[in-house]
């Protein structure tokens, strides 16, 4: 019932969308043409049965519808048989009536009638369902009124059917009918020997190998599909592989640049320090060098040969000796020890001296 229900909304759907096309495979066709022609052989074999049977049947049936009548006529006319007769008619009679039953009971045990009628049935449902392979697959795609499968379906559901439901074929007949269609016989290459029919048989016929369907096209497509799928996890695998060692790469970089970073930063600490240390023992040498005995000579000596310029220059322009503020007399300005700035000087470096002696590094040690 599905299967029907199937078809007759794939026909629905035809009638309803003009531009339905019906989907099919070779296969498929390939498939249905096959049991076309089981559906071909078995209304043949079922045929011969039905006329078998029906010979039979006649067989039977005539012998007793003949004695039947014998026997009622008989019956109605044993007071016409001579005196001489009318001991033997009754027996006669009743001999032809136990026939007559006898030949019935051996039709019905043997049921000929049923089986001819089954036959035939038979016969015909495979007349129809080869026929409905046969037209449809005639047709063109576009034009047929179910797809593929749905078809293929409904005559698989309808050809189990049929086996299920049909009566025995006899032996005798299959024979003959292996004879009548012999099938070609063929060379170990291949090459046909004799001649014959082609058509697929009926199972009951023969045993046949299965034959499996690959669609090479399809196989290679699948087969190139999963080696690039193969090919990518293993890029992907060798590619996560060499992210992993540049990843561990740039770890132990960074580590380097770490400890390389911190070496510097304490050896650069270490120079600081270093340099201030040096840079206070060399202001402490230029202290005592700059302010020794012969450099507080060569200090003043410098200084008292720029005041007299200054005064020799200053004499030149004024002749008014009161305008020189500062200088009372000649003598102030040659005895530098008598003048204020001299007394400054030594201040000057006597305290530097003092800071001189209490000279200390960053630790707070004296140096």
């Amino acid at each position: 019932m599905s299967q029907k229900t199937e078809a007759s909304a794939s026909n629905d759907k035809s009638k309803v969308d003009p531009n339905f096309v019906p989907e099919w495979h070779k296969q498929q066709e390939l498939i249905l043409k096959r049991w076309s022609e089981i559906g071909s052989s078995y209304r043949y074999l079922h045929d011969k049965a039905f006329h078998k049977f029906n010979s039979q049947n006649l067989w039977f049936a005539l012998p007793v519808i003949v004695i039947s009548t014998i026997t009622g006529t008989a019956n109605f006319a044993q007071g016409s048989f001579p005196d001489s007769w009318k001991t033997y008619v009754p027996l006669g009679i009743g001999f032809l009536n136990l026939s007559a039953g006898l030949i019935t009971t051996i039709s019905q045990f043997l049921r000929v009638s049923e089986l001819l009628e089954g036959h035939r049935a038979a016969s015909l449902a495979y007349s129809k369902f080869s026929r409905n392979i046969s037209v449809e697959l005639s047709l063109p795609v576009k034009e047929r009124t179910a797809n593929g499968s749905e078809f293929l379906n409904s005559c698989r559901a309808e050809l189990d059917r049929l086996v299920e439901q049909s009566p025995n074929i006899p032996e005798k007949i299959i024979k003959e009918f292996m004879k009548r269609f012999p099938e070609p016989e063929e060379d170990s290459s291949g090459n046909p020997i004799t001649k014959g029919y082609t058509f697929f048989r009926p199972e009951i016929l023969d045993i046949k190998p299965i034959t499996i369907y690959r669609d090479k096209e399809e196989e290679l497509s699948r087969a190139k599909a999963k080696a690039e799928k193969e090919a990518l996890e293993k890029l992907e695998e060798q590619r996560k592989i060499q992210q992993k060692l540049l990843d561990e790469k740039k770890k132990e970089e960074e580590k380097i640049h770490k400890k390389i970073r911190a070496e510097y930063e304490k050896r650069e600490e270490k120079m600081k320090s270093m340099i201030e240390l040096t840079k206070l023992r060399t202001q402490k040498e230029l202290v005592k060098s700059k302010f020794n005995s012969s450099g507080i000579e060569d200090s003043m000596e410098t200084l008292l040969s720029s005041l007299k310029t200054n005064v020799e220059e200053v004499s030149s322009y004024s002749s008014d000796e009161e305008s020189i503020v500062g200088i009372n007399s000649r003598q102030d300005m040659l005895s530098p020890l008598a003048s204020p700035n001299a007394q400054n000087i030594s201040i000057v470096i006597e305290e530097q001296e003092e800071e001189d002696d209490n000279t200390t590094d960053n630790s707070g040690n004296t140096v």
